[in-house]
């Protein structure tokens, strides 16, 4: 017995008349009948009474009919939500992010998550690790972008690019013509880094860097902001290490130059919470495939 199956008794249960249940289903009155009896002899069980005057549940018919309501419009509803799979879903996702997430590939990939999907609309909020971490848990946001591990207990961590390090020079240094360096040639620089606090794992990745080469680094200056660093690095102050993506959206006099022996990489990280029933959600999940291979999109 099937979805049809049932749509066609719980028609003939409700109008209790052969002809105008016939008429409902937009068949002719015998082949209801053969239904009808196909269901009863599946079944075992007589479901109507019938007379050549009235049409009546048995006790068995009223019995499935307390079930079968429930089922068509479960069946109906499952229908539903599975032909949403494949097409375009409406909806919104809240989306945060900490600022140095827009240097890197990721506001393509919306880009063109949003050009697939015109009917899912992306709200943006900027907020520190910590204000993510609360605006998640709370509900206020479906997603948040970091690049940096964070406390995630009753969060999904999903790695969507592992991103190495490339030495930010100023055009005009003296390495800034080679094809690759390694980090120890830098051992006399003084460096302009993010503070900790605003990028732990750059900063320890960074540290790890330089303590693996054999030296501990200079610090000239902790910054708060990428485009600080950049300036500060142009003008000649120090030097850097950076996640490769970061001249995007930048116009600068420097060099960007591959590290021969980084082994560290800076995570570029989706959170989201591990119940959350938003279907534009799921989709976007499976858009940006996260992937852990150090420069995929570049």
């Amino acid at each position: 017995m099937d979805l049809r199956h049932l749509s066609y008794f719980l028609v003939l249960a409700e109008e209790l008349h052969f002809g105008r249940a016939a008429d409902r289903l937009h068949i002719s009155q015998p082949p209801l009948t053969r239904m009808i009896q196909q269901i009863e002899s599946d079944l075992g069980v007589v479901l109507f009474e019938r007379t050549k005057r009235s049409v009546k549940l048995t006790p068995a018919g009223a019995d499935l009919l307390k079930d079968a309501k429930q089922m068509v419009q479960q069946m109906q509803t499952l229908k539903k939500r599975l032909a949403t799979h494949g097409q375009a879903l409406r909806g919104s996702i809240r989306v945060g992010y900490v600022g140095a997430v827009m240097h890197s590939p990721l506001p393509t990939q919306l880009a063109d998550f949003s050009r697939s999907n015109p009917d899912v609309q992306l709200h943006f909020e900027e907020y520190p690790n910590q204000n993510l971490l609360h605006e998640l848990n709370n509900g206020t946001l479906d997603a948040a972008f970091v690049r940096t591990w964070l406390p995630t207990d009753n969060l999904q961590e999903d790695l969507i690019l592992s991103e190495s390090f490339v030495a930010v020079l100023p055009a005009h240094h003296t390495l800034a013509e080679k094809e690759t360096i390694s980090v120890s040639e830098l051992q006399q620089e003084k460096f302009i880094t993010f503070s900790r606090e605003c990028g732990p794992t750059i900063f320890d990745s960074f540290v790890a860097l330089c303590t693996k080469a054999g030296f501990s680094p200079q610090i000239l200056h902790h910054a708060s902001q990428l485009n600080s660093v950049l300036r500060l690095v142009e003008s000649g102050f120090g030097v850097s290490l950076l996640p490769q993506h970061t001249q995007r959206g930048y116009n600068l006099n420097l060099a960007y130059i591959p590290l021969e022996d980084a082994t560290e990489t800076v995570p570029l990280l989706m959170l989201t919470r591990k119940e959350n029933p938003n279907p534009a959600l799921n989709k976007l999940k499976l858009h940006l495939k996260p992937v852990s291979t150090p420069g995929q999109y570049e």
